[in-house]
């Protein structure tokens, strides 16, 4: 895949205003209003809502980038169910970067399920932190939509505020309400309606990718668990074995010194038995 491909940093967010753009200046983003209550199309409301179109478009272009990750994940594990020998270890897939791990865990006689435990954990990390501008957008959807729906009951408060101009006749206000206030708020709430509209279209995308991705991780892990069950005893648990070794070098190290203690407690007990035991005195007169 070439470095500026379709899946590059960049490619969302510059297609996302490219698109949303053109879809103002070709007077979508008018009838997307008017669709929704608006009577009137203001400025200020049509930049909000084109800025909110490319936030979305954004944040699904950079959802839509771990689909292809996904069926490659699915299509490795299915392999691997089917035989995992057939796994090659250098492969940049979950079941290849487990299949690794517990080779040099083996190898070194350490515990392959902590180990894989572990491998399991970091890659949950690592989605998550995969995915996190991508929920601070969607999270700023919504935002965006008050934004818009702020802007526009401002210029309708001024616009009111300009027809009035200091005359105190009821139908000039009635008139003013009219033209200015009421037209102006249903732009206004149809801001926050569009925002709200496409943030939950772009949360739903962001949870099926998500459980999906989850969905991988754990069909590599039991693939693997499987795996390790089904051998015997002396290769799933190198660990078990080496730890066995040590605690019988342990014992036959004990053994000794119990064997040196029993010997010194026996020459104890014959010297104080020779110590206790009578002794017999001759005198012997000198010539």
């Amino acid at each position: 895949m070439s470095r500026y491909g379709w899946r590059h940093s960049a490619f969302a967010p510059v297609v996302g205003l490219m698109v949303s753009a053109l879809l103002m200046a070709a007077g979508f983003v008018e009838m997307l209003l008017v669709s929704v209550g608006a009577t009137t199309a203001p400025a200020a409301a049509e930049l909000v809502v084109t800025l909110i179109i490319g936030v979305f478009l954004t944040t699904v272009l950079r959802i839509a980038r771990a689909v292809p990750d996904i069926r490659r994940e699915s299509a490795a594990t299915a392999r691997a169910v089917a035989n995992v020998h057939a796994v090659r270890p250098t492969d940049d897939t979950l079941v290849a970067r487990r299949l690794k791990l517990f080779k040099e865990a083996a190898e070194a006689g350490n515990d392959c399920e902590a180990v894989l435990s572990a491998r399991s954990a970091l890659d949950e990390g690592e989605m998550a932190n995969k995915h996190h501008l991508d929920h601070a957008l969607i999270w700023a959807l919504p935002v965006f939509g008050f934004i818009g729906t702020a802007l526009t009951m401002g210029a309708m408060v001024n616009s009111f505020s300009n027809a009035l101009d200091n005359q105190a006749d009821p139908g000039v206000l009635i008139a003013a309400l009219k033209q200015h206030v009421l037209p102006e708020l249903a732009s206004a709430f149809g801001v926050t309606l569009v925002a709200l509209f496409l943030s939950v279209l772009a949360f739903g995308a962001m949870a099926l990718v998500e459980r999906a991705e989850r969905a991988g991780v754990a069909a590599a892990d039991e693939v693997f668990l499987t795996y390790i069950a089904r051998l015997p005893a002396k290769e799933a648990a190198p660990a078990m074995h080496g730890l066995t070794q040590e605690l019988a070098l342990s014992r036959g190290r004990t053994e000794e010194l119990v064997k040196g203690l029993d010997a010194l407690r026996t020459a104890v007990e014959r010297l104080s038995a020779v110590e206790s035991r009578p002794q017999k005195y001759t005198l012997v007169r000198e010539p």
